[in-house]
């Protein structure tokens, strides 16, 4: 990581000047996909699954999740079975109409690192005419 940023201050010889920060990031998780993007006709149930691997060196477990908005968006958080470490997260989305559906997922951790996460899902139906042109 290299950040550039601006620092201003009340010393009249340097009223501005940039200050940069260099570092190493180290990721606390992996998540796949980072956004979920869904699109489909009406009546159809759209899917998929979003993987949350914690980082070996910053394991975690995912204490709670709640959905801010859609009812129409459904999420099931399936823990890690016989060792392994990845979280699955199993999205649902239906509409028996053409509509635009969004929600966020918000994930709460044992981690001092990362205790809260966000993984945002849109699902758009479109009409049959719609696409037909």
């Amino acid at each position: 990581m290299n950040k550039r940023i601006l620092v201003h201050t009340d010393d009249p010889e340097n009223k501005k000047f940039y200050l940069t920060v260099t570092g190493k990031v180290e990721p606390v998780m992996k998540i796949t996909p980072g956004t979920v993007s869904l699109s489909g006709a009406p009546g159809e149930i759209l899917e998929a699954v979003v993987t949350i691997t914690p980082a070996e060196k910053y394991d975690f477990k995912i204490l709670e999740m709640t959905q801010k908005f859609n009812t129409q968006i459904k999420a099931e958080l399936v823990p890690p079975k016989g060792g392994e470490r990845e979280w699955l997260v199993k999205v649902k989305a239906s509409s028996d109409k053409a509509d635009d559906l969004y929600d966020i997922i918000t994930f709460k951790t044992d981690s001092p690192l990362k205790p809260k996460f966000k993984v945002r899902v849109y699902a758009i139906y479109f009409d049959k005419t719609d696409t037909d042109s």
